[in-house]
Protein backbone atom coordinates (compact mmCIF):
# COMPACT_ATOMS: atom_id res chain seq x y z
CA UNK A 1 0.00 0.00 0.00
CA UNK A 2 1.12 3.69 -0.64
CA UNK A 3 -0.39 6.43 1.78
CA UNK A 4 0.36 10.02 0.79
CA UNK A 5 1.49 11.94 4.20
CA UNK A 6 -0.86 14.55 4.91
CA UNK A 7 1.03 17.23 5.57
CA UNK A 8 0.12 19.26 2.48
CA UNK A 9 -3.38 18.02 1.96
CA UNK A 10 -6.11 15.60 2.04
CA UNK A 11 -5.08 12.25 2.92
CA UNK A 12 -5.22 9.12 -0.01
CA UNK A 13 -4.20 5.73 0.26
CA UNK A 14 -3.41 3.45 -2.80
CA UNK A 15 -2.50 -0.61 -3.78
CA UNK A 16 -1.19 -1.51 -6.87
CA UNK A 17 -2.82 -4.24 -8.75
CA UNK A 18 -2.62 -6.10 -12.13
CA UNK A 19 -5.22 -5.48 -14.47
CA UNK A 20 -6.18 -8.89 -15.96
CA UNK A 21 -9.06 -7.79 -17.92
CA UNK A 22 -8.37 -7.95 -21.77
CA UNK A 23 -9.12 -4.28 -21.97
CA UNK A 24 -7.69 -1.15 -20.05
CA UNK A 25 -9.11 -0.52 -16.59
CA UNK A 26 -9.80 3.52 -17.36
CA UNK A 27 -9.48 6.54 -15.16
CA UNK A 28 -12.10 6.40 -12.65
CA UNK A 29 -13.49 3.00 -13.32
CA UNK A 30 -13.92 0.94 -10.25
CA UNK A 31 -12.10 -2.01 -9.54
CA UNK A 32 -12.22 -5.43 -7.58
CA UNK A 33 -9.80 -8.19 -6.40
CA UNK A 34 -10.30 -11.11 -9.23
CA UNK A 35 -12.40 -13.24 -6.38
CA UNK A 36 -14.92 -14.88 -9.34
CA UNK A 37 -12.43 -17.91 -9.95
CA UNK A 38 -10.18 -19.36 -7.48
CA UNK A 39 -7.41 -19.74 -10.52
CA UNK A 40 -6.09 -16.56 -10.06
CA UNK A 41 -6.92 -15.31 -7.33
CA UNK A 42 -3.71 -14.11 -5.71
CA UNK A 43 -4.49 -10.81 -3.70
CA UNK A 44 -3.12 -8.39 -6.42
CA UNK A 45 -5.45 -9.50 -9.87
CA UNK A 46 -8.21 -6.99 -10.71
CA UNK A 47 -10.81 -6.51 -12.75
CA UNK A 48 -13.31 -3.69 -13.47
CA UNK A 49 -15.93 -4.32 -10.55
CA UNK A 50 -19.41 -5.04 -11.28
CA UNK A 51 -19.36 -7.31 -14.01
CA UNK A 52 -19.39 -10.15 -12.59
CA UNK A 53 -21.12 -10.44 -9.65
CA UNK A 54 -18.61 -12.84 -7.57
CA UNK A 55 -16.00 -9.84 -7.64
CA UNK A 56 -18.06 -7.10 -6.10
CA UNK A 57 -17.13 -8.01 -2.48
CA UNK A 58 -13.32 -7.77 -3.76
CA UNK A 59 -13.85 -3.77 -4.20
CA UNK A 60 -11.21 -2.13 -4.15
CA UNK A 61 -11.13 1.26 -5.45
CA UNK A 62 -10.86 3.77 -8.63
CA UNK A 63 -8.60 3.77 -10.85
CA UNK A 64 -6.20 6.42 -10.60
CA UNK A 65 -4.59 6.55 -14.38
CA UNK A 66 -5.68 3.78 -17.03
CA UNK A 67 -3.44 0.60 -16.52
CA UNK A 68 -3.63 -1.61 -19.59
CA UNK A 69 -3.79 -5.27 -19.83
CA UNK A 70 -1.46 -7.48 -18.01
CA UNK A 71 0.40 -4.42 -16.35
CA UNK A 72 0.58 -2.83 -13.13
CA UNK A 73 -1.59 0.49 -11.98
CA UNK A 74 -2.78 2.72 -8.67
CA UNK A 75 -6.13 2.49 -7.63
CA UNK A 76 -7.24 4.67 -5.06
CA UNK A 77 -8.81 3.06 -1.83
CA UNK A 78 -9.02 6.09 0.15
CA UNK A 79 -9.54 9.51 0.02
CA UNK A 80 -10.68 12.70 -2.58
CA UNK A 81 -10.62 11.46 -6.01
CA UNK A 82 -11.50 13.63 -9.09
CA UNK A 83 -13.02 11.29 -11.66
CA UNK A 84 -15.73 8.56 -10.90
CA UNK A 85 -16.93 6.93 -13.89
CA UNK A 86 -21.07 6.84 -13.55
CA UNK A 87 -23.48 4.65 -14.97
CA UNK A 88 -25.67 4.98 -17.77
CA UNK A 89 -29.63 4.16 -16.79
CA UNK A 90 -32.44 3.17 -18.23
CA UNK A 91 -34.37 5.91 -16.00
CA UNK A 92 -33.72 9.37 -15.91
CA UNK A 93 -32.37 9.69 -12.06
CA UNK A 94 -30.72 12.69 -10.28
CA UNK A 95 -27.11 11.91 -8.24
CA UNK A 96 -26.35 14.55 -5.19
CA UNK A 97 -23.74 15.69 -3.73
CA UNK A 98 -23.58 13.25 -0.60
CA UNK A 99 -24.75 9.80 -2.18
CA UNK A 100 -23.05 6.99 -1.49
CA UNK A 101 -22.09 5.24 -4.91
CA UNK A 102 -21.60 1.36 -5.30
CA UNK A 103 -20.26 -0.20 -8.00
CA UNK A 104 -22.70 -0.57 -10.92
CA UNK A 105 -24.19 -3.63 -13.04
CA UNK A 106 -21.90 -2.15 -16.31
CA UNK A 107 -18.60 -3.47 -15.89
CA UNK A 108 -16.82 -0.18 -14.44
CA UNK A 109 -19.28 1.96 -13.45
CA UNK A 110 -20.84 3.57 -10.40
CA UNK A 111 -24.26 3.64 -9.47
CA UNK A 112 -26.03 5.24 -6.52
CA UNK A 113 -26.84 2.59 -3.93
CA UNK A 114 -26.93 0.79 -0.31
CA UNK A 115 -23.08 -0.45 0.36
CA UNK A 116 -24.03 -4.24 1.46
CA UNK A 117 -21.31 -6.98 1.35
CA UNK A 118 -22.88 -8.62 -1.56
CA UNK A 119 -22.56 -5.40 -3.61
CA UNK A 120 -19.21 -3.66 -2.62
CA UNK A 121 -17.72 -5.66 -0.12
CA UNK A 122 -19.04 -2.41 2.44
CA UNK A 123 -16.55 -0.12 0.51
CA UNK A 124 -18.41 2.87 -1.20
CA UNK A 125 -17.24 6.04 -2.87
CA UNK A 126 -19.56 9.39 -1.70
CA UNK A 127 -20.35 12.06 -4.58
CA UNK A 128 -19.21 15.16 -3.56
CA UNK A 129 -19.22 17.01 -7.33
CA UNK A 130 -22.24 15.85 -9.24
CA UNK A 131 -22.53 16.01 -13.01
CA UNK A 132 -25.01 18.86 -13.61
CA UNK A 133 -27.54 17.02 -16.04
CA UNK A 134 -29.96 14.04 -14.84
CA UNK A 135 -28.41 10.29 -15.67
CA UNK A 136 -30.37 8.48 -18.52
CA UNK A 137 -30.00 6.65 -21.79
CA UNK A 138 -27.45 10.03 -22.57
CA UNK A 139 -23.81 9.53 -22.44
CA UNK A 140 -22.11 8.37 -19.17
CA UNK A 141 -20.73 10.90 -16.81
CA UNK A 142 -18.08 11.28 -14.43
CA UNK A 143 -18.33 13.29 -10.96
CA UNK A 144 -15.69 13.68 -7.78
CA UNK A 145 -15.61 12.17 -4.87
CA UNK A 146 -14.30 10.38 -1.66
CA UNK A 147 -13.17 7.06 -1.82
CA UNK A 148 -13.57 4.98 1.36
CA UNK A 149 -13.19 0.92 0.51
CA UNK A 150 -9.97 0.24 3.42
CA UNK A 151 -11.09 -2.83 4.80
Amino acid sequence: MLFKQAAQGDERAFVTVKNVEASSLTTGFGVALRLGTTASFDGTQAVMCGANAGDRPGFLGVAVKDIPSNQYGLVQIYGNILSVYLSVTTTSITITAGDPLIPGAVAGTFFSGVPTYATSGFGWVICSNAPTITLSNAAPQYCSGFVRAIK
